[in-house]
């Protein structure tokens, strides 16, 4: 636990690394290639309007495909009159090799490959870079205890396209795809910060468009469907539809981020990028198999964090549970010294347990005791009990399965919801050696939780284990009333 970490995918992407830069030049290579398919569509010679609009504001985040937002977002902002207006047909209309090449990014530049840009830097940045730099920011937002490095990594497998790249994080954090409003408000927030980030010149334009394409998608999917380039009279419609006011945030129409990229995959199959990269990830695959810790890039850091949000998740539960008055008088000080989350059953029922034995085992001696009822926990001594439990659950696997390394056993405890017996029961269904002698274990699991008498816990563990299911419960709610009486 305490030697030298394992080395993970996601330490090729440490900052100035030779590889960083690579995947830096590989996503630009992605992000060229959207501009390129988006001046392909639109009639930069009929609207000349278009060309400073797309260099400025035409960014490739939104809830439709990289290119349709490109093509949405540069419509929607409009510092010069509309296309529509007659003062375009004096302007001269930049040719595409021109436009071009004020997005293709220069790799020679050094300061390219900074994650994330300097801000004095950024603004002479090319868009294709503020972009990379806004999509990044959106993953690191949306999503807690993630940081640069890792989203770089994500982009680079989903290539460059953000919405597959959210998928790709929620499948390894196992969130399941919900019926969530896409108003959730970490979603917005992370639009809106994405665009700050990548130097849009109206953020809240983009998170506009982000909204209305959300509510009237049919409608914008029907315009960019169909038409190559698009005709001026399309982006006219276009325009007008974006300049809406989008639907009510308690709309049911205002679905989740997942469930608009299905939407979309099905109206537009010519642009199925996320399912291509479902294909090439499946691909080296000779059939369907489960999840593995190995899939994708899972940086130990981020996952130390996640398990440790879950840990205070179950203390937050069993704080819940414990009876009020027991809990203010003795209870608190019995969880902060003895409280841990590993035990024969579930989190929650032992953190109850262990709390209620150890306040038993070891009282506070009298001349200690408090004359009153604290009125609350301190969330530093919370926050070093759950550390201890974190240390106590990946030693208790890792002596289970010697075989598996620390990252491993911090993913599979994380997908097993900090259930040590849980993750057990998956390590066995992947062909992992696993002991069932739990003695040793939890002898480990204990002097590194720093608990005061390791062999008084692992005596009472394994008596625990032996005892009949049905009956702890009740044994459980008897010391509890007992307590509070």
């Amino acid at each position: 636990m305490h030697g030298k970490r394992d080395r993970r995918i996601a330490d090729r992407n440490s900052p100035g690394s030779t590889e960083q830069k690579q995947d830096i030049c590989v996503l630009l290579d992605h992000i060229h290639g959207f501009y390129k398919a988006a001046l392909d569509r639109l009639p930069m010679g009929a609207v000349p309007s278009l060309a400073p609009r797309l260099l400025k504001a035409g960014m490739p985040f939104g809830f439709l495909d990289p290119v349709s937002n490109i093509i949405a977002n540069t419509v929607a902002y409009a510092p010069s009159p509309s296309p529509g207006s007659d003062d375009e047909d004096e302007e001269e209309a930049p040719a595409p090799e021109w436009i071009l090449s004020k997005i293709i990014t220069d790799t020679s530049d050094r300061f390219v490959f900074e994650l994330p840009l300097c801000r004095h830097r950024s603004h002479g940045m090319t868009i294709a870079r503020r972009s990379l730099d806004g999509l990044v920011n959106f993953l690191t937002t949306r999503f807690p205890y993630l940081y640069a490095r890792e989203a770089l990594s994500y982009l680079l497998l989903s290539r460059a396209d953000h919405r597959a790249a959210v998928r790709l994080i929620e499948r390894d954090r196992n969130k399941r795809r919900s019926a969530s409003t896409i108003t959730y408000r970490t979603t917005m927030v992370a639009l809106e910060c994405a665009a700050v980030c990548a130097r849009h010149p109206k953020p809240n334009v983009l998170v506009k468009v982000s909204l209305i394409t959300a509510s009237r998608l049919s409608d914008v999917t029907t315009l960019l469907a169909g038409q190559d380039p698009l005709s001026r009279a399309t982006l006219e419609s276009l325009a007008d539809l974006l300049k809406q006011e989008p639907a009510s945030m308690d709309d049911p129409t205002m679905l989740s981020l997942d469930h608009l990229c299905g939407k979309e995959k099905k109206k537009n199959k010519k642009r199925k990028r996320s399912q291509q990269t479902s294909e090439s990830i499946e691909g080296s695959r000779p059939h369907k198999r489960r999840l593995g810790p190995q899939l994708t890039f899972r940086s130990t850091l981020s996952l130390k964090l996640l398990l440790l949000g879950k840990i205070h998740a179950h203390y937050l539960r069993a704080l819940a549970k414990l009876p009020r008055d027991g809990l203010r008088k003795r209870h608190h000080c019995s969880l902060l010294k003895g409280g841990y989350c590993y035990g024969p059953r579930d989190p929650v029922s032992n953190i109850i347990l262990n709390t209620t034995w150890y306040g038993s085992m070891f009282p506070t001696p009298q001349k200690f005791e408090l004359q009153f009822k604290v009125d609350m926990i301190c969330t530093r001594m919370l926050a070093r009990i759950e550390c201890c439990c974190f240390y106590g659950l990946v030693t208790f696997l890792r002596a289970c399965a010697p075989t598996i390394t620390e990252h491993d056993a911090i993913w599979y405890l994380f997908r097993s919801d900090a259930n040590v017996h849980k993750a057990i029961r998956k390590l066995k269904k992947r062909g992992h050696a696993v002991c069932d002698n739990y003695q040793d274990a939890y002898r480990q699991a204990a002097v590194v939780s720093w608990h005061v008498d390791p062999d008084a816990l692992v005596k009472f563990a394994t008596s625990s284990l032996s005892m009949e299911s049905d009956k702890l419960p009740a044994i459980l709610r008897g010391t509890l009333t007992n307590d509070c009486s």
